[in-house]
């Protein structure tokens, strides 16, 4: 059984993305097991006040390869976790120039990680990846069928990886995450329907969707598990959700429910390029990692309103 390691001591770790909401929680618990962390990110949607004090923070955009190759250089880091990216799927739709930094940037990322010789990219991929397929829970097995920039960007990275790996020896780990939700998040439907109930207004919904919730700390988890995962295995892919579905106005209606309040759900048409039902089939992480998704959806959105000090 792979167990994350205790102690970090000696090893340094470049974070992409690592003022933004995962990567913040990931740097914490790194941090927390004595690992030195480099964060690297260009505060488009990352905060300041989520980089760690211990960490030494560099504002760049990784799309930016020649400053960036000097900071792996400079660090050497044994690991690299890649959370970097462009997250605001409704608007990359609109303009899906807004993901080529992003995609650029991971190219950068995985170059340089090579030249150095980084031991392990972990990258954080997306459920999305498998598009709007029926066989659901979605297996890591599934075809790639992306609906949108963003995840058509995510899966060409995986691509990309595969291809390091093979060609060059480059490790990695890939985590296809579901909908992650917690402290700090700031983007996405959840933090929309929390501001709305919030301020009393009516919450916008687009069509008949359900996602799979995973709360941070348990994703935060794998990612450590996946410093274990040994160079020689042959697959390392994995789904992190808590593998049940829910319908996006019944989330809102929990939300409502815990804060006493009244929900007003407004539905709209469906959006071109979004992705309706999924949830995803963790048994391959619960198998081979000793993985499990430990926070239930209630637990979790009580723990996410009350960093957003409403209960």
């Amino acid at each position: 059984m792979i167990q994350s390691p205790r102690s970090l001591k000696n090893k340094t770790f470049l974070i992409t993305g690592g003022a933004g909401f995962i990567g913040s929680h990931v740097a914490d618990a790194i941090i927390d097991r004595g690992g030195r962390v480099v964060i690297v990110d260009n505060l488009t949607t990352g905060r300041k006040e989520n980089v760690p004090a211990k960490a030494h923070f560099h504002k760049l955009n990784i799309a930016d390869g020649k400053r960036l190759d000097a900071l792996v250089k400079k660090y050497r880091p044994d690991y690299i976790y890649h959370f970097a990216y462009y997250v605001i799927v409704p608007k990359s739709i609109q303009d899906p120039l807004l993901d080529m930094d992003c995609f650029e940037g991971s190219l950068n990322v995985i170059t340089a990680a090579r030249k150095y010789g980084v031991k392990k990219i972990i990258f954080s991929s997306s459920g999305f990846v498998y598009g709007n397929t029926p066989d659901l829970p979605i297996k890591e097995s599934a075809p790639h069928q992306p609906v949108s920039p963003y995840a058509i960007t995510k899966s060409a990275i995986e691509g990309y990886l595969s291809f390091y790996k093979k060609n060059f020896g480059l490790d990695f780990a890939i985590f296809r995450n579901a909908a992650v939700y917690g402290p700090r998040q700031i983007t996405g439907a959840m933090a929309a329907y929390i501001r709305d109930l919030k301020a009393d207004k009516p919450s916008e919904f687009y069509g008949l969707k359900t996602r799979d919730y995973v709360y941070i700390d348990d994703v935060v988890n794998a990612n450590l598990l996946a410093l274990s995962i040994p160079a020689s295995y042959p697959d390392p892919i994995f789904n992190l959700g808590a593998g049940i579905e829910t319908n996006l106005v019944d989330l809102y209606r929990m939300l409502a429910k815990i804060l006493n309040k009244k929900a007003h759900a407004v539905r709209r048409p469906d959006r071109p390029g979004e992705q309706g039902r999924y949830y995803l089939d963790v048994s391959k992480a619960r198998r081979e990692l000793g993985w499990k998704p430990a926070t239930s959806l209630e637990e979790g959105l009580r723990k996410t309103l009350e960093y957003w000090k409403m209960i």
